[in-house]
């Protein structure tokens, strides 16, 4: 299979498991006396806004934009995480982030922060979050430079006159974005109690030939 190949079926797989989790959750009631349900629900619903928009960009080869909207996914992919196991132990109020009286930590501190949460078994992340950050792939940082880097980028479109993205690019571009959809639905589905809905996506993903498998422990 050539790169343009897989890069397309990527996409469609990411399309396909999209609307199957939105057929899935459907208008199905949530908890909305729960404020950390409630937020789980925000954010979740703001992460497929732009999860939506990323397809049309990608759709139309705007990938520096895609990309700029896909440090947006991280974030909200983060701190979604770091709502449910760090402030939601720490007794927090989500209303107090909501009226500005308490701050996020920031990107990186908040990965830290996740990778030493443990569950009763003795499970943690074991890495799922510490990938973002500089030693590793530095997804946020590279997916920064879009916006405010130091001109990396800007100087190789100068010195190449144009604009490109090579395939593998792209598959990286596509290939994030789907990892991060679907652990965000993982989540959800665990915060929101849907127990059948859960175990159904994760047979899916399971048997989807680009899954990405992370230690995970809702």
């Amino acid at each position: 299979m050539s790169k343009d190949q897989e890069v397309k079926k990527v996409y469609a797989s990411l399309k396909s498991i999209y609307q199957t989790v939105h057929k899935m959750i459907g208008n199905k009631e949530v908890d909305l006396g729960d404020e950390f349900k409630k937020i789980n629900y925000t954010y979740y619903r703001m992460f497929g806004t732009h999860l939506e928009s990323f397809g049309l960009l990608v759709e139309q080869n705007y990938y520096s934009s895609a990309i700029l909207l896909l440090r947006t996914m991280l974030e909200l992919h983060v701190k979604s995480y770091y709502f449910e196991f760090i402030e939601k132990k720490a007794g927090s109020k989500v209303v107090d982030f909501l009226d500005g009286k308490k701050d996020f930590p920031n990107f990186f501190k908040m990965t830290q922060a996740l990778e030493t949460v443990e569950n009763a078994a003795g499970d943690k992340f074991s890495g799922a979050f510490s990938q973002f950050g500089k030693s590793e792939l530095a997804s946020y940082e590279k997916f920064s430079l879009f916006s405010h880097g130091r001109g990396e980028l800007l100087r190789l479109f100068f010195d190449n006159n144009k604009i490109t993205y090579s395939s593998d690019n792209i598959l990286e571009i596509l290939l994030n974005a789907k990892a991060l959809f679907e652990s965000l639905t993982l989540l959800f589905l665990g915060v929101q109690g849907r127990r059948d809905e859960l175990g159904y996506f994760i047979e899916l993903i399971k048997n989807e030939s680009y899954f990405r498998p992370s230690s995970n422990p809702c």
